[in-house]
């Protein structure tokens, strides 16, 4: 009899033990796990709902653009140069390049803007190549920078020189062409170009470092010198220090004239219509291709010797 009291107690409490656990578990999921999960679903039905994505440079930007409209231009400029770098996938970045690019430019040719340019005074056998030569700079911006009319040099005339060191970084992957200014050990963004083409050669790898060689104005196939009077007008190329890499504008189709056949005799008085040109493409060329405007103005801020990079 005792041993099944006994029997009879030590089921109790293991039954007493099971529901106890039992208990806790659904405690547990009904105060923790459950909730959780509910948490959980509504996150995920939130996330499938198209929201509207957050920007949080275009608040910066706004700040940025405020400053500059008020006149505190450096203070914008640096305040857009600071978004870049925190936010650099915010939909304003480009609007932000743009206007940096355009606050550079102005300052560089301004004349009320006097730092990082020197007086230059011509010596007897002094030329626009000899100067921008000795000078780290290049006759176009010697041209463009002091209005000059003429390349013709006099002793003791005063030149308003700038050295260039800028770098240039083409992305093949977005087909931009950016411009970087060197100081010291360091390179700031200065402006930022939109390619119309790109084409690599064959076997160019994308990731390739060289630089600038030479630059070249072209007319009618034939390289100008400074002084020809076609030279401002001519189209401007920038060659690389590798085969097949030039920065320059789009080839323009030619019209080629086609070949006359013979037509059957016409009638007297009756009107006969000539064979029209007929517009054909070369076979592809490789290089960089920018637009006319770009390229004159990049043309005017690199040197023979300037930096070269692909990325991608």
């Amino acid at each position: 009899m005792a041993k099944t009291q006994l029997k009879l107690l030590l089921f109790l409490i293991v039954l007493g033990i099971t529901l106890g656990c039992m208990a806790t578990a659904y405690y547990i999921y009904d105060k923790v796990l459950k909730p959780e999960k509910a948490i959980q679903q509504e996150i995920a039905s939130i996330k499938k709902v198209d929201m509207p994505r957050i920007d949080p440079g275009a608040k910066r930007f706004e700040v940025a653009i405020e400053q500059i409209k008020q006149g505190r231009i450096n203070e914008g400029r640096e305040a857009l140069y600071k978004m870049l770098q925190q936010f650099p996938d915010s939909a304003t970045c480009t609007e932000a390049k743009r206007i940096i690019g355009e606050i550079n430019l102005d300052e560089l040719f301004s004349i009320n803007q006097k730092a990082g340019k020197k007086d230059y005074i011509v010596q007897p056998g002094d030329s626009l190549a000899l100067i921008a030569s000795k000078q780290g700079t290049n006759m176009d911006m010697i041209v463009r920078l002091n209005g000059l009319m003429s390349t013709v040099l006099q002793p003791g005339d005063h030149l308003t020189l700038i050295p260039l060191d800028f770098s240039v970084d083409v992305d093949v992957s977005n087909k931009t062409v950016t411009l970087y200014r060197n100081v010291g050990d360091k390179r700031y963004f200065f402006k930022e170009y939109a390619a119309v083409d790109l084409r690599l050669p064959p076997g160019m790898k994308a990731i390739a470092e060289m630089e600038i060689k030479g630059k070249s104005a072209v007319a009618d196939g034939k390289q100008l010198l400074s002084t020809d009077p076609r030279y401002v007008d001519a189209e401007k190329w920038l060659p690389g220090s590798r085969a097949g890499i030039v920065l320059r504008t789009v080839p323009v189709k030619k019209a080629v004239p086609v070949p006359e056949t013979p037509a059957p005799k016409a009638k007297k008085g009756a009107a006969t219509e000539s064979t029209p040109d007929v517009l054909i493409e070369e076979a592809p060329e490789t290089g960089v291709f920018l637009n006319r405007g770009d390229l004159e103005e990049l043309f005017a801020l690199v040197r023979n010797g300037s930096k070269l990079h692909f990325v991608r």
